[in-house]
């Protein structure tokens, strides 16, 4: 396993280009592009930008409440699952809707035990308390978002295009529905 964690972890620092994935505001060749919108003007550019931090921190929150205490593969390996979902017509297409996905009261409270992830409708608070797991954390969902089409397109996603998994010390219901991948960390995988 920590064979298996090392080749992971030196594919995805020195093997992919650390690139943004955020588009860059293209070349203004005349008037023209201006009058006939074919330009980001800087509201919308600063939207983007805007929107891809509310997804990171979104994904940053998950990956803590759900793997804070793991090693590397564990947290980017629940960052996988959650961007898998998003690309599955199963789920929302939003990395903020995946992670509070579930059932609400009339009031927007999330009714406990009604979600996708345990931590967002468990009842206790989901105040960050750890700041320094919260930045590693911060810097997986970074990675994660910037390095998903390249590891999906690559086929380096070693959950296997996981959507579900589970601790190690549970056994939910819906587990046999589902294909197995197996164990990273604290977590059971599943297709």
């Amino acid at each position: 396993m920590k064979k298996l964690f090392t080749t992971v972890v030196l594919i995805l620092l020195f093997a992919l280009p650390l690139g943004s994935s955020q588009k860059s505001l293209p070349y203004v060749s005349s008037n023209d592009d201006v009058e006939n919108n074919n330009v980001w003007s800087y509201r919308s550019y600063e939207t983007v930008l805007e929107n891809r931090k509310k997804q990171l921190t979104c994904l940053a929150t998950n990956i803590y409440f759900e793997a804070r205490n793991e090693p590397f593969a564990g947290q980017f390996a629940v960052a996988l699952v959650t961007l898998n979902r998003v690309n599955d017509t199963a789920f929302p297409d939003t990395i903020c809707d995946v992670v509070y996905q579930g059932i609400h009261t009339s009031d927007g409270f999330p009714k406990r035990d009604r979600c996708q992830f345990s931590w967002y409708c468990d009842g206790a608070s989901d105040e960050v308390r750890n700041p320094k797991a919260y930045e590693v954390t911060l810097k997986t969902a970074n990675l994660a978002m910037l390095q998903y089409d390249k590891i999906k397109s690559e086929g380096l996603d070693y959950t296997e295009g996981a959507r579900y998994y589970h601790t190690h010390e549970i056994s939910p219901r819906w587990s046999t529905q589902y294909p197995k991948v197996g164990r990273i960390g604290d977590h059971i995988f599943y297709r």
